[in-house]
């Protein structure tokens, strides 16, 4: 578990190292740009760099900006540091192919500390890298470490506010806390709340039983636009939705409104979300919507399942399965030109349309084969090819397609067995 913030004594000799850390910085900020002029190893790289440069200039002297914020200072000067060298002599002693990838990999490592630091100025971020406004001090501190630093650095944050028991104040923080808070808030539940395991089983209950749906309809139902705190407030519908009790009181309470109206949304990571949320929504039988406004859903997911994103495209592929496990949506599916075309190309793991989970594509195929005129589709389509490869790998439900579309006249499409 990660150690709090020191207070006290040892607190105000840090505090003034983070303020040497944050001059030297600074220093570094304003070197590197003359000494790279002179070294003709930066001019690839150098439009890249020095936007980042700009921005963190910026961010750095901007009145905002913490007194304490090792997860970006620290690695900044030593990034800043090693550039200043390079730019020296340093190129002719490491090498061309050193230099060329040492410039690469700090532009990149640059750009994400930029961002990082615009996030901890921007308005309403919740505080920064110190004490999230509204939650308790042994979490709130954690919750922009889910955004900030290396891969490493987050995932010790998330497994630190499990070990908080963070959940009722990351609750309380999506009712009362600004819109970056908000979003920070459904994201640390999402995640925690990510995952079939028995402690993420009980953190589902835990959030439920604290309050989470609620706060998430409240926060829906007073959402204006498309605000970034959408993806995550799906996300975590959609892991509570998982339990069939909790999917039942989320059906009841409307939640489908909701999520019908987010597959509209400009954003993929909105409608991706919306999309798994639904998937889980469908399996409660009686949602108490008609079967028309549920139906409104077929056409944006076919949609969807032509999309560049490979998490979106299975999401809606998902979705759809679960859709057409009833007879009522069968027939809006078989209504739709591009229905069966969309779902077959699902299949071909040699296009961009593939990398899905064939069960989903598959589970799709299957509901509506006994139509003779959407096997002839699926067939016109290229599922016979796609098939052979999903038999090989043992896909659950890909035998009994290929036996069902190799009847009657489709006979020798496949031997036999």
């Amino acid at each position: 578990m990660l150690p709090p913030p020191e207070s006290g004594e040892h607190a105000g000799a840090d505090d003034g190292g983070n303020v040497l850390q944050k001059a030297e910085c600074l220093r570094l900020l304003d070197a590197l740009p003359p000494a790279a002029a002179a070294s003709p190893a930066f001019r690839r790289h150098w439009p890249s760099i020095s936007a980042s440069l700009t921005s963190l200039s910026a961010s750095l002297s901007h009145p905002a900006f913490p007194p304490s914020a090792p997860l970006v200072l620290a690695p900044l000067a030593s990034a800043l540091s090693a550039l200043v060298s390079v730019a020296g002599n340093g190129a002719a002693t490491l090498g061309h192919l050193h230099t060329v990838s040492l410039l690469s990999s700090s532009a990149a490592e640059l750009s994400q500390l930029a961002a990082d630091a615009r996030l901890l100025v921007s308005p309403g971020n919740g505080g920064g890298e110190g004490e999230v406004a509204g939650v308790g001090v042994g979490a709130g501190w954690l919750i922009p470490r889910l955004r900030l630093g290396s891969a490493a650095s987050r995932a010790a944050a998330l497994d630190a506010l499990v070990d908080s028991g963070a959940l009722p104040s990351l609750i309380q923080l999506v009712s009362l806390g600004t819109p970056r808070a908000q979003e920070l808030a459904l994201g640390c539940l999402q995640n925690l709340t990510s995952g079939d395991g028995d402690e993420c089983q009980r953190l589902k209950v835990e959030a439920f039983q604290d309050g989470a749906l609620g706060c998430v309809k409240d926060f829906l139902e007073s959402c204006v636009g498309d605000e970034p705190g959408l993806a995550p407030a799906f996300g975590l519908l959609r892991n509570m939705a998982s339990f069939r009790y909790i999917a039942e009181i989320a059906v009841s309470a409307s939640f489908v409104d909701h999520v019908l109206a987010a597959l509209g949304s400009d954003k993929a990571t909105t409608r991706t979300e919306a999309a798994m949320a639904l998937a889980e929504l469908c399996n409660v039988t009686n949602h108490g919507k008609t079967r028309r406004d549920v139906g409104d859903a077929i056409p944006r997911l076919i949609w969807m399942l032509e999309a560049k994103s490979v998490t979106e495209r299975d999401a809606a592929a998902r979705a759809l399965a679960a859709l057409v496990a009833a007879s009522g949506y069968r027939k809006l599916f078989k209504k739709e030109e591009q229905g069966i075309v969309n779902v077959v190309q699902l299949l071909d793991p040699s296009t961009a349309r593939g990398g899905v989970d064939a069960r989903f594509p598959v589970s799709v195929l299957l509901a509506v084969s006994p139509s003779r005129r959407c096997r002839k589709q699926m067939v016109a389509a290229g599922a016979c090819g796609f098939l052979q490869g999903l038999l090989a790998a043992e896909v659950d439900g890909a035998k009994k397609l290929a036996d069902c579309l190799g009847r009657g006249k489709m006979l020798g499409v496949f031997p036999r067995s």
